[in-house]
């Protein structure tokens, strides 16, 4: 299903959280949009894996920890079926492990919300309808966390970056593996590694593990861009969505 056909048709959202209250409540409140129909319900990952397939839904809004399978692990497993399947995680947790885990791959279509943040139904509205148009969409403090304190630094770095290196990052931020990346720019495998090895440097992304440099690396590209969508930032009080339910789990 392609972002093309969003556009001119409602976005169909399947729910998946393994509490009964939490997929009645999202639901209910998310099917009072117009561009937004709840297609289905699943309690569970496994669950998901099988509704995705059966209904075809634009996105797929999954809780972060589940029984049978877990959030991140459905997600990986329906994009590797369904790429252009867009996904939403809505979680309590904000562990730099499983949100680095979540946006592995290609972060496009891909947003990560924390349950105690939403400060407004249109907080997860926006985010259901940048995902569906491709975007990706981070909650401020996850997008805090992840790129730390040198955020701004990382950005200005970019400016250092070769017109090459730009065109391996934009591979990078498209989920391409290295391979990927060499066969699309017609170079050798050894040339990309050269190039991203440079990108890391000249961003000061060394030393720290190539999985989590190819994240920030990532993140800071996709600010800069202005392909990255920030969800708003908490208030002082508790008025966040799932706090007025009473339901901060």
């Amino acid at each position: 299903m392609t972002t093309e056909a969003v556009a001119t048709k409602n976005i169909k959202v399947l729910m998946v959280d393994d509490h009964e209250i939490m997929r009645q409540a999202y639901g209910m409140l998310l099917n009072t949009d117009p561009d937004i129909e709840i297609v289905g319900f699943a309690s569970d990952g496994q669950e998901a894996l099988v509704l995705a397939d059966t209904l075809s839904p634009n996105v797929v809004i999954m809780d972060g920890r589940m029984p049978r399978l877990n959030g991140v692990d459905a997600s990986r497993i329906i994009r590797e079926k369904h790429p252009d399947m867009a996904i939403v995680l809505l979680s309590a947790f904000d562990d730099d492990e499983f949100v680095r885990e979540f946006l592995k791959g290609n972060v496009k279509g891909k947003a990560y919300l924390l349950k105690q943040s939403l400060q407004s139904l249109s907080d997860l509205v926006q985010a259901v309808k940048d995902v569906a148009e491709g975007k990706t969409y981070l909650a401020s403090e996850i997008v805090a966390k992840l790129a730390g304190t040198n955020n701004s630094q990382e950005s200005a770095f970019l400016s250092e970056l070769t017109e090459r290196e730009r065109e391996v990052l934009d591979c990078m931020a498209r989920g391409l593996s290295n391979k990927a990346i060499a066969d699309e720019l017609f170079i050798q495998p050894r040339t990309v590694e050269r190039h991203i090895g440079s990108i890391f440097s000249k961003m000061r992304l060394q030393p720290q593990p190539k999985a989590h440099a190819r994240v920030q690396a990532v993140l800071a590209y996709l600010l800069d861009t202005g392909r990255l969508k920030e969800g708003s930032k908490p208030a002082e009080d508790d008025n966040s969505v799932i706090g007025a339910m009473g339901m901060v789990r």
